[in-house]
């Protein structure tokens, strides 16, 4: 990740099967040609679907019915289905959680939900590389990475917007946060799932703080203590639902992060006074 999202660096390859696959213009927003080193691989190619393994998660009733199953070999099947209980798409994942094979895909959407479907496998392969992603806005400003969490609803979007007309700020992603220690300092980096606001920019930089956004009937802002903010963490961030090796490392994430990046909680009106309030507090916590 030197500057750029691994995101960047993931090469596709297609063997043995009759899948199409065409990159969406954000996951070419992140494409380089030259070679570089792969932290993950996404390929296409044959493989045998098996449904056969333990059950570790999944659900008939989710928007989108997703099962995973760990085979006795130690790798993992992720499956979806379509309405009526028909195929949806079948990935294969080794053990370590760096290498994604789609195998199956009947969705007849040339690879746009697969590539979507990527976004949340990724979410979890990362928690072995001392990152994690969090539900929240990246916005860049005046050198400093706030990211901006808030449940779906609550008007972070419209917040973060307020933002980059008012301040000028630079959003990174509009719906969700790559974060990464490398090297002692904690980055935000763009990547290209960005939910439906369409906002992503291939681009790191340093956090500075983190805004837990909430609707309110004035503007507030409170610094929170390092267990309440660990707390704020743990209920934005893509950690896996079953138990484990990664998800144990999404809550030392969540605690990481907050023992070292401060953590505001923020209560405002959806009105342009709400962007210079928070901004005062941010200068006051980052000096």
């Amino acid at each position: 990740m030197k500057g750029r999202s691994t995101a960047s660096r993931q090469p596709l390859h297609k063997n043995g099967t009759d899948i199409r696959v065409e990159i969406p213009f954000a996951g070419m927003a992140f494409y380089h040609p030259e070679e570089r080193p792969a932290a993950f691989r996404f390929l296409i190619e044959a493989q045998e679907a098996d449904d056969s393994g333990a059950l570790l998660w999944g659900s008939e009733e989710f928007a989108v019915p997703t099962f995973l199953y760990r085979r006795d070999s130690g790798a993992f099947d992720w499956l979806t289905r379509q309405s009526g209980g028909r195929p949806g798409m079948s990935f294969r994942i080794n053990s370590d959680w760096d290498t994604f094979t789609l195998y199956q895909d009947h969705t007849g959407t040339k690879g746009e939900r697969a590539f979507r479907e990527c976004g949340f496998l990724f979410s979890y392969a990362v928690l072995q590389h001392h990152a994690c992603v969090l539900h929240g806005v990246v916005m860049e400003y005046d050198g400093m990475g706030i990211l901006v969490l808030a449940a779906a609803g609550t008007g972070k979007t419209t917040h973060t917007r307020m933002w980059r007309d008012r301040k000028n700020a630079l959003i990174l992603n509009g719906d969700r946060c790559l974060c990464r220690k490398k090297d002692g300092v904690w980055y935000a980096y763009g990547m290209p799932w960005s939910g439906s606001s369409g906002e992503y920019i291939n681009r790191r930089v340093p956090i500075s703080c983190i805004v837990n956004l909430n609707r309110g009937t004035e503007n507030t802002v409170s610094r929170l203590p390092v267990f309440d903010g660990t707390l704020r963490l743990m209920q934005r961030i893509f950690a896996p639902m079953w138990p484990g090796v990664l998800q144990n490392r999404a809550f030392d994430c969540c605690e990481e992060l907050a023992a070292e990046i401060p953590i505001l909680d923020f209560y405002c009106k959806p009105e342009p006074q709400s962007v210079d309030t928070l901004e005062r507090a941010i200068r006051r916590v980052c000096g």
